[in-house]
């Protein structure tokens, strides 16, 4: 049975991100700030015409309802509009990393036939050999007006010549000379067709990390999109917000999480976004401050980052902070709660849980919480189902054992685009009669909360028993000495054993940190979780979305090379 054959709709769920986002415009008017960019600040006024002009211009370039209109951008102003015209005739907007390589993207654009292609500076040459027509957006192209946004002009253009052009494509144009090609055909009579897009349309394809293979396009609705945006207002309270309100938008765009929840649930209660497209502390904390950012999501490191900005700043006006992207540590949680405390905010540290899959957000831990089990990633958002199962079966599993957390919601994507092997695997029907989606994470019941306890694919057998890194690197990471942690298999005899990739804390005694982790571990965690080995190391890989890249490490160790 398809997923959108059982979900059931009211007249509110049936628009497209398009028709939503006018949803915020009339909240806001034309005058209050739509973006926020580096001091320009972008009037919902500005924003709305130039998503209309770029909208004409798409179809100038034939670009028909369906059709995947790719932007391999970061969170600039272009990126953001590109999302809502290409919305607005009905077309699909392909979500690229920006720092994907060259086979990433190229692999995309194939994927899905775009014929078009939002590129920056940095990577317009990976589309080259490709019939596509490129658009150039300067990532400098909105910084303001002023004279530091002149100098930041000029510093940015000088650091990107060293980046070529694309070659041998169809075309090339600037986008501004895009924007106006759509802007005099609006002058000269042109009319927009009346909003094209259905709520079950797909609105954007997001990729997922690949690790397994080629990367799978992941096709998420327009009620998905607008599903998971509404709940998270519904979380903070829409009448809790101003259209005055900062709300951070450093988690990228091209990320579930990152555009539905700091992007366009912002826009469509009409608050005003803060775009960062890369982050850098001070420069965050600078943004924070000046634009009254109040909403804060992020992922862990960037809030280990921000730590020690945030002790002497006045965080009474702040009305969320939720993190999301990878593991949320216990130690991470209190020291912020205490943080938040101490500087007088009325709300606690939140940790999320989602997957591209889920467009980004299904659980969230609540702002009431008391104390939280060791891995608590929360409860269910509303309208969210979940059950847990035997491992890769649609069994279920035992009341209070481990078990595969199972989801059925609003947010579910469609499927994997042209895949429907793939899709066949996550997307499974249970004796219900539903279609749910498979997630591949390992979680047990607590007290009424869902705790992470591993990947699936990520569990380690040794001796013959089912080993999870995440549950050792759950106590590891209470140890005073340890900062970061990743445990990973580690060849052993005719077996394998574990093995701990350590980022020591300032003043820990590196002489006796392998000896005295191991101890630590023994009084912890089973015989078979005790590492064998521990490595120190300066910095975590991290992949291309912020998460510590623990096949990076997998592979190198069970390849026998050093760290």
């Amino acid at each position: 049975m398809e997923i959108l054959e059982v979900l059931h709709y009211t007249e509110e769920d049936k628009r497209s991100l398009y028709e939503s986002l006018l949803r915020g415009y009339e909240r806001s008017g034309d005058k209050s700030v739509a973006l926020a960019f580096y001091g320009n600040h972008i009037t919902w006024k500005q924003f709305m015409h130039e998503v209309d002009c770029l909208a004409a211009a798409l179809l100038s370039r034939k670009v028909k309802p369906g059709d995947a209109v790719t932007i391999f951008t970061p969170n600039i102003p272009q990126g953001v509009i590109a999302i809502y015209a290409a919305n607005r005739i009905g077309a699909v907007a392909n979500m690229v990393h920006p720092l994907s390589s060259q086979q990433e993207v190229l692999h995309a654009i194939d994927l899905t036939g775009s014929k078009i292609v939002f590129t920056v500076e940095l990577n317009e040459e990976l589309v080259s050999n490709r019939d596509v027509a490129v658009i150039r957006c300067k990532t400098g192209g909105y910084f303001p007006g002023n004279p530091v946004g002149t100098a930041m002009k000029i510093g940015y253009g000088i650091a990107m010549k060293k980046y070529g052009p694309a070659k041998n494509v169809a075309s090339t144009t600037a986008w501004s000379a895009l924007l106006k090609e759509g802007e005099k055909m609006l002058k000269n009579g042109f009319v927009l067709p009346p909003e094209v897009g259905k709520h079950e349309d797909t609105a954007v394809i997001m990729y997922t990390g690949g690790t397994t293979g080629p990367a799978k396009g992941v096709m998420i609705s327009n009620y998905a999109l607008n599903s998971i945006s509404m709940q998270m207002l519904v979380e903070v309270g829409e009448g809790n917000t101003d259209v005055e309100d900062g709300f951070l938008a450093l988690l990228p765009i091209f990320h579930a999480f990152g555009l539905a929840v700091c992007i366009h649930a912002p826009m469509i209660s009409g608050m005003k976004v803060v775009l960062v497209p890369r982050f850098e502390t001070k420069g965050c904390f600078k943004q924070i401050k000046k634009e009254h950012v109040i909403f804060i999501p992020g992922v862990p490191a960037m809030f280990e980052r921000l730590y020690p900005m945030l002790q002497d700043y006045d965080l009474s006006d702040v009305k969320l902070v939720v993190s999301g992207g990878d593991r949320v540590s216990n130690d991470l949680t209190d020291k912020y709660n205490k943080l938040l405390k101490k500087n007088n905010a009325k709300v606690k540290f939140r940790a999320g849980y989602g997957l591209t899959e889920s467009c980004g957000a299904c659980i969230l831990t609540p702002n009431e919480y008391g104390f939280l089990p060791n891995g608590c990633i929360g409860v269910p958002l509303g309208g969210v189902e979940y059950c847990l199962t035997v491992p890769g079966t649609t069994e279920p599993a035992e009341e209070g054992a481990e078990g595969e957390l199972c989801y059925f919601g609003p947010g579910m994507m469609t499927g994997y685009y042209n895949n429907p092997e793939a899709t066949a695997e996550v997307l499974r029907e249970h004796a219900d009669g539903r279609v749910w989606l498979h997630t591949g994470d390992i979680v047990q019941l607590d007290d009424g909360m869902i705790c992470f306890r591993s990947r699936h694919k990520r569990m380690i057998k040794v001796n013959g028993y089912n080993v999870y890194p995440s549950l050792i690197e759950d106590v590891i990471i209470e140890h005073p000495s340890v900062k970061q942690v990743c445990a990973v298999a580690t060849p052993y005899k005719d077996d394998r054993r574990i093995k701990l990739f350590v980022v020591p804390e300032e003043g820990a005694n590196l002489e006796t940190l392998e000896a005295d982790l191991i101890a630590y571990a023994a009084d912890k965690v089973n015989r078979w979780s005790v590492p064998k080995k521990v490595e120190v190391i300066d910095a975590m890989p991290l992949t291309k979305m912020n998460k510590v890249d623990y096949m990076a490490l997998q592979e190198q160790e069970m390849a026998g090379k050093s760290a």
